[in-house]
């Protein structure tokens, strides 16, 4: 099934981004121009298919590079922790602003390559999509990992102080039970993006198949280069 608008008045289809019937030039929906952050933030927890209808819709895709910049914050943080892990002895955190930059750019350059990747195939499919659509959907996805960089990070700042991002000792060694609460919640954060990225595409080509397909591959790509970031940024 195609995401379409079908014009009321000479039933064309119409690419769901489009305001004016390509054939009789009719409204097809109201006009969007902007996006209205706190609405859809709040549409992200409450009726995220609609929130992500009117990221595709809108004329102008306001507050990306906005959320980019605190979700690659939030990446690079997360390379740190898992770094705790997959380095041996203790990481060494040094160039933070550099290896921040880094991340940000693997971050730009993920979505980006993504969202083309999709427009190209989702036009062998007989659907047209728009890259910069594709990007800001992509983007808005990854929006719970700012409320965790907001709050939850908050917390276990709080909570473990310098040992946060140390092995000796560990934060499960010094509020084992704590840690692993906090550990549950930042795994939800990362089960909630990825639900949103499976909304967010079916919303934006209404195909379930390749929202399976691509979802998985795209999810395994991003967390596997916060695996190599963890390994070769902080030796």
């Amino acid at each position: 099934m195609k995401n379409v608008l079908v014009c009321k008045n000479c039933n064309s289809e119409n690419p769901y981004y489009e305001v004016i019937c390509k054939n009789c030039n009719s409204y097809l929906r109201e006009r969007i121009f902007n996006i209205d952050l706190w609405k859809v933030l709040g549409l992200l927890i409450e009726q995220p298919s609609k929130a992500f209808s009117i990221i595709i819709q809108s004329e102008h895709k306001n507050f990306i590079i906005f959320i980019i910049f605190f979700i690659s914050i939030k990446f690079l943080i997360d390379s740190m922790f898992l770094s705790l892990v997959t380095l041996n002895p203790e990481p060494i955190f040094e160039h933070l602003l550099r290896n921040y930059f880094i991340v940000f750019g693997e971050v730009i350059i993920i979505l980006l390559l993504t969202s083309v990747l999709l427009s190209r195939i989702n036009k062998i499919f007989g659907s047209i999509t728009r890259i910069r659509d594709n990007f800001s959907i992509l983007v808005y996805s990854f929006v719970p990992h700012t409320f965790a960089l907001f709050l939850l990070f908050i917390v276990e700042l709080t909570v473990f102080g310098g040992s946060i991002f140390s092995k000796n000792p560990s934060p499960f060694t010094v509020k084992e039970t704590l840690a692993y609460v906090l550990l549950s919640f930042e795994i939800f954060i990362i089960i909630w993006g990825i639900l949103l990225t499976i909304i967010a595409l079916y919303t934006q080509t209404k195909n379930k198949k390749f929202t399976a397909i691509v979802v998985p591959i795209y999810t395994i790509i991003f967390y596997y280069c916060i695996y190599l970031n963890s390994i070769y940024l902080f030796k």
